[in-house]
Order: structure tokens, then C-alpha cells, then sequence
């Protein structure tokens, strides 16, 4: 078999395989964290051992918080920053604005546009609550 075709093959593979197994391997260490912090609970509440401050304080920080608009917000903001950084760029080795890379910074940009809008809109839906 010609190794040349296995060189896009194994390329397409690895850009698209890498970000799913470092996700898979993130998500299965929180999973088994989350198993033997549940086993542990299980075994001292079965043996009637009070449960120590400390352990109760660190359950309670590793609960995530509720999504507060202010993250979109500030989301929205480093997004935009970001388009304008790879538009700046653009224009500064082309010497025109709207080229390559310009093109490729309205994606962040609009998401960050986006996320700035939906932001906005639940900053004012919390106020009026």
C-alpha cells in the first residue's frame, strides 16, 4: 500500500479525533472523580461518621454556579476582541482589510457579537425581575 495516501488519512483523523479524545478523557477523569467521592460519602454515612466541615465546603464549591449573563457578556467581549486582533493582522501584512484572515475573524466575531447581544438582553430581563 502507497504510504503517500495515508498521510491525509492519518491527518484527518488526528485534527478531528485529538479535540473528541482530550474532551472523552476530561469528561471520563470527572466522572470517575464524581464515583469516588460518591462511594466515599456512602461508606462514612452507612458507618454513622460525621462528615468534617472542610469535605461539605469543598462539595459545595465544586458545584457549578448558575449561568449569569455577565459571562456572555464578557465571553461576547474576548470573542469580539479576538476577530478584531486576527482583522488587525490581516491588515497589517496585506495591506487591505476583508481579506483571508479577515474572513476567518467573522467567525468569532459574530459569535462574540451574539453572546454580547443574548448578555445584554438577559442583563435586562435580571433587572427587571
Amino acid at each position: 500500500m502507497d504510504l503517500g495516501i495515508l498521510v491525509p488519512i492519518i491527518s484527518v483523523i488526528m485534527v478531528f479525533g485529538m479535540p473528541i479524545a482530550i474532551v472523552a478523557i476530561i469528561q471520563m477523569n470527572k466522572a470517575r472523580n464524581n464515583a469516588e467521592l460518591q462511594k466515599t460519602l456512602r461508606m462514612s454515612i452507612e458507618k454513622g461518621q460525621p462528615l468534617p466541615p472542610e469535605f461539605v465546603e469543598s462539595i459545595q464549591r465544586s458545584v457549578p454556579k448558575a449561568k449569569n449573563p455577565m459571562n456572555d457578556v464578557r465571553a461576547g467581549l474576548v470573542l469580539l476582541a479576538v476577530a478584531a486582533g486576527l482583522a488587525v493582522m490581516d491588515y497589517m501584512s496585506h495591506d487591505f482589510i476583508f481579506g483571508h484572515l479577515a474572513g476567518v475573524a467573522a467567525i468569532p466575531g459574530f459569535i462574540g457579537l451574539a453572546l454580547l447581544v443574548l448578555g445584554i438582553i438577559g442583563l435586562n430581563r435580571k433587572s427587571q425581575n
